[in-house]
C-alpha cells in the first residue's frame, strides 16, 4: 500500500500517495473515517472547504502547481497509449493545474491524501524520515502545529509560480516590443489561462482560512490563531499579485491587439490603394481587348503609348483624390 507513517511523541504523520481502494479500506478500518469522504476524495468532486465531525477534522485544498514539460508528455503519451518522439513546441509550455489535497486530522494524528505531484509535501515527509530533530520540529507540537506547516510550505509555494508568470509577462513584454511572432500571442494566451486557474484556485482559500483565523472552527483555533493569520496574509498577497499581473498581461493583450489591428488596416489600406491604382488599367485592357470595331484612336500606329499615358493620368488622379482626402 501507498501508506507511510512517521511517528513522534504521540503524533503520528501519515502521508498516503496516490491512494486507491486497498488504501481507502485500510483508512476506513484504521482511522474510521467515513467511506464517503473518502470515496469523494478519489472522484475528486469536492471544493476547497473545513468540515468538523465528532472524531476528526477534514480539510480539502485544491493547489495550484506548475506542470513541467515531462509531465505534460506523459499526459500526451497517456492519451495516444504510445510513446512519443519528442516534445513540440507548445508542449514545453508551463501550464498550471491544480492537485487535490485531503487532510484528515485527529487528536493525535494527520493523515494526508494527495496525488505525489506536489514536491513540497513529499521533501517534508522525507525530512522527517531522516533525522529525530526534523521530527521534533515539525511534529513535536501536535497534529495541528504539523497541519499549519505542511500548509504554510504548501501556499508559500504558489510564490515560486507568481515569480517564474512575472518573469513571461516580462518576455512578452520585450518579445512585442522588438520581435513579436505567433508564439508570443501563444504565450499571452496561456499566460491568462494561468492566472485565471490559479486565481480560482486562490480566491476561496482566503475566506476559509480567514474563518479558521477567527476562530470559526474551534478544534483548529486556540493557541494557533497568529499561525493561521500568517496563512491568511500570505494569501492575500498572493491574490495581490495575481491581481496586478491579470492587469498587466490583459494591458499588454490590448495593447497588442490594437497593434494588430493598426498593422490590419495599413495592410488593407496598401492592398485598396493597390487596386485603385490598377483600375484604369483593367478598364482599358477589357475595352481594347474586345474585337469591336470603332474603338478611339484604334487603328492608330501609337495607340499603346496613348493607352499607357490613359492609364497612366488615371492612376495619379486616383492617387490624387486619395492624398485630399488624406486617406493615404
Amino acid at each position: 500500500m501507498n501508506i507511510q507513517q512517521v511517528n513522534f511523541n504521540n503524533t503520528s504523520f501519515i502521508n498516503v500517495t496516490n491512494p486507491q481502494e486497498t488504501e481507502m479500506k485500510h483508512l476506513h478500518q484504521e482511522y474510521e473515517f467515513d467511506l464517503l469522504h473518502l470515496e469523494d476524495y478519489l472522484k475528486k468532486t469536492q471544493i476547497s472547504q473545513i468540515e468538523t465531525f465528532e472524531k476528526y477534522s477534514l480539510i480539502i485544498l485544491d493547489i495550484p502547481i506548475l506542470q513541467s514539460p515531462s509531465d505534460i508528455r506523459e499526459d500526451v503519451e497517456k492519451s495516444f497509449l504510445l510513446p512519443l518522439p519528442g516534445l513540440t513546441q507548445n508542449e514545453k509550455k508551463k501550464r498550471i493545474i491544480t492537485t487535490q489535497i485531503n487532510f484528515f486530522i485527529g487528536k493525535d494524528y494527520l493523515v494526508v491524501l494527495h496525488e505525489g505531484n506536489m514536491p513540497t509535501l513529499n521533501d517534508l515527509f522525507i525530512e522527517c524520515q531522516k533525522t529525530l530533530k526534523n521530527r521534533e520540529e515539525f511534529l513535536g507540537k501536535g497534529p495541528i502545529f504539523l497541519l499549519y506547516r505542511i500548509i504554510d510550505l504548501l501556499v508559500d509555494s504558489c510564490f515560486p509560480i507568481l515569480n517564474d508568470t512575472a518573469s513571461i509577462i516580462d518576455k512578452i513584454d520585450k518579445d512585442l516590443e522588438y520581435t513579436p511572432t505567433d508564439t508570443t500571442i501563444e504565450n499571452i494566451s496561456l499566460t491568462r489561462r494561468n492566472i485565471v486557474v490559479m486565481q480560482t484556485l486562490i480566491k476561496p482559500l482566503y475566506p476559509l482560512f480567514r474563518g479558521v483565523e477567527e476562530g470559526k472552527y474551534q478544534e483548529l483555533y486556540g493557541y494557533m490563531k497568529p499561525y493561521w493569520a500568517n496563512i491568511v496574509d500570505h494569501l492575500q498577497k498572493i491574490s495581490e499579485r495575481l491581481e496586478d499581473s491579470r492587469e498587466l498581461i490583459e494591458g499588454i493583450a490590448q495593447s497588442n491587439e490594437s497593434f494588430l489591428t493598426a498593422r490590419n488596416n495599413e495592410l488593407v489600406k496598401f492592398l485598396t490603394v493597390i487596386t485603385s491604382i490598377s483600375f484604369p488599367f483593367i478598364i482599358v485592357n477589357n475595352l481594347y481587348s474586345m474585337n469591336v470595331i470603332g474603338l478611339p484612336f484604334s487603328q492608330n500606329p501609337n495607340i499603346v503609348w496613348i493607352l499607357f499615358g490613359v492609364i497612366a493620368l488615371g492612376s495619379m488622379i486616383i492617387l490624387f483624390y486619395f492624398k485630399h482626402r488624406r486617406w493615404i
